[in-house]
């Protein structure tokens, strides 16, 4: 419920600051921000330190690093469509008396988002994120050793992402986002698909957002 309320805040948000631009160029008949030439296309890979927990589990969250790719549309200057691939590692330690073994996951994550651009160096979105399971692995009680979980444990899933892009220098920005994925075969079982996590990334254009036209 409060992932719900937070991801509706946001949108309000998004919707807000994504329409003063356009509020603007309706007031005046030239501004800076229309006048500079922007890309209609653009690409940036990144690394992205997150620290992600289970929402319903006794559990302990790890940080770990993700690493990928992002492919940025813009139909306007305030909107746009994104989309990539991240490669998402996330472990998690039990924190009951008679487990404290760690679960780890990898996945592949294929991104959907809208994007707004309300001011020039800022992005903000919000959309869908598509989780393929590569590995899971573990060590449940009363095993003594680690080892791959039984498919069907942990699954493909979706979730839900927001975050907020600022452009530090250049072609490199900085984003702290917040998403989370809910997906569980068996409600009861110990292991949990349930996750949030807060993520903060460092981020390079391969090309420049803002290159003067000639």
């Amino acid at each position: 419920m409060r992932s719900l309320l937070f991801f509706s805040a946001f949108f309000y948000s998004f919707l807000v600051f994504g329409q003063g631009p356009e509020l603007l160029r309706q007031q005046y008949s030239k501004a800076d921000y229309d006048l500079e030439y922007y890309r209609k296309w653009n690409v940036d890979v990144f690394v992205q330190p997150h620290l992600s927990n289970t929402s319903n589990r006794d559990t302990k969250a790890r940080l770990h690093l993700d690493v990928g790719g992002n492919v940025h549309y813009r139909f306007t200057k305030s909107f746009g469509l994104s989309s990539g691939i991240h490669y998402n590692r996330l472990s998690y330690s039990y924190t009951s008396e008679n487990d404290t073994s760690i679960d780890r996951l990898r996945f592949l994550r294929f991104p959907f988002v809208l994007s707004g651009h309300p001011i020039k160096r800022l992005r903000i979105t919000l959309g869908l994120a598509y989780h393929w399971l590569l590995e899971a692995s573990g060590q449940p009680p009363p095993l003594d050793e680690r080892s791959t979980y039984p498919k069907g444990i942990f699954l493909n899933s979706l979730g839900l992402q927001s975050s907020v892009e600022y452009t530090i220098w250049k072609r490199f920005s900085v984003s702290f986002g917040y998403r989370f994925q809910k997906r569980s075969a068996n409600p009861i079982q110990r292991e949990t698909q349930n996750f949030n996590s807060l993520t903060l990334g460092v981020h390079y254009s391969l090309l420049n957002p803002n290159r003067a036209t000639k």
